[in-house]
């Protein structure tokens, strides 16, 4: 059986995760993230029972996790552009989540890539405004 989560739990299970976080402020913030996922992670259940690996949305939340981190703002994602997944990550492996956040008129747009030592398994855009509610 598959257990329904809601945000908050995946939220709080990212932070979890999150084995060490360094920012970088400038004309940009530059955010890096390392992160580890136990067997035991919410949303490996399902996806799949025999080999669980990573949802690609669950690694677009990890990108927004950072970017509320280092702008201490609850954030939105409004558009993505050229998001490619390269590779799967699994149980227990690190990844290192590196963010680049630069204002962009009304919005924050997050450059990401995600990586497994020296292997890129993610890399793309995301658009977040301010959650203003």
């Amino acid at each position: 059986m598959i257990k329904k989560l809601n945000t908050d739990s995946i939220e709080q299970a990212l932070l979890e995760s999150l084995t060490e976080y360094t920012e970088n402020r400038g004309e940009d913030i530059s955010v890096n993230g390392t992160f580890v996922f136990q067997p035991d992670f919410p949303c490996f259940q399902g996806h799949f029972p025999d080999q669980p690996i990573l949802p690609g949305i669950i690694q677009m939340a990890a990108v927004r996790s950072l970017a509320i981190k280092a702008l201490n703002r609850q954030l939105v994602p409004t558009t993505t552009g050229r998001i490619k997944f390269r590779g799967f990550i699994q149980p227990k492996e690190q990844i290192s989540i590196n963010v680049n956040l630069k204002r962009h008129q009304t919005t924050w747009r997050a450059m990401f890539s995600i990586s497994h030592g020296d292997e890129t398994m993610s890399t793309g855009i995301i658009d977040f405004c301010e959650n203003t509610e």
